[in-house]
């Protein structure tokens, strides 16, 4: 005669289901924000590590344009900016616009001759991305304004910019010396001034300019 075997298994009652749901959204609410930090942080050096390469670039294409042309750089260094609140005259500027414009054309006809045009044709190829097919970087401004300066990046590029589109804006002396650049991708500004700590902000603003 076979025994009889007794099933003790239950399920789980409503409140030890209710109690392990509070548990679990408990443990979220801490460790979400606590990721999100972390991708943050991961985003922000990457971002700025891009931003030293634009930086090396941008000084790479000013040493070289300057050994050859040094007359072209005097007349173009007409614009100003505040760094530190204190305002910096006497600039050369590499506008986004102006790498947006060679890199859909490198014949544009626009001030050919310029130091910026060199520059900005230079710091094109340095950062691999003198041709629209397939660059690095893509400066499209088909539908902004010509140049960053001043804005927060999200007025200039948009809420949903494509993956390698970039907003870029460099400073130079007359003698060939880059003095500060602005460099925005994936929702951040890095703002690096020679001598000065590097930094970096979600949504920020790039350096004004007049001239």
């Amino acid at each position: 005669m076979k025994a009889r075997v007794r099933n003790n298994t239950r399920g789980f009652t409503l409140v030890e289901l209710i109690t392990v749901l509070v548990v679990l959204a408990v443990l979220a609410a801490l460790l979400i924000p606590a990721l999100t930090g972390y991708i943050d942080q991961a985003k922000q050096k990457k971002v700025i590590a891009e931003a030293r390469d634009v930086w090396t670039a941008s000084q790479a294409a000013m040493s070289e344009c300057y050994g050859l042309y040094p007359e072209s750089f005097e007349e173009s260094c007409k614009f100003s900016t505040v760094i530190n609140g204190k305002r910096v005259s006497h600039l050369g500027r590499i506008t986004n616009g102006a790498l947006g414009a060679l890199q859909r054309n490198p014949k544009d006809p626009m001030e050919v001759n310029t130091s910026s045009r060199r520059i900005a044709r230079q710091v094109l190829i340095y950062l691999e991305s003198a041709s629209k097919k397939n660059p690095r970087y893509d400066f499209g401004i088909e539908t902004k304004r010509y140049e960053p300066s001043g804005q927060k990046l999200n007025d200039y590029l948009g809420e949903h910019p494509k993956a390698n589109e970039v907003a870029i804006q460099i400073f130079h002396t007359s003698d060939g010396r880059v003095v500060a650049i602005d460099f925005g991708k994936d929702g951040y500004v890095v703002t690096i001034v020679a001598g000065e700590e590097i930094v970096c902000k979600k949504n920020g603003t790039f350096l004004p300019s007049r001239g």
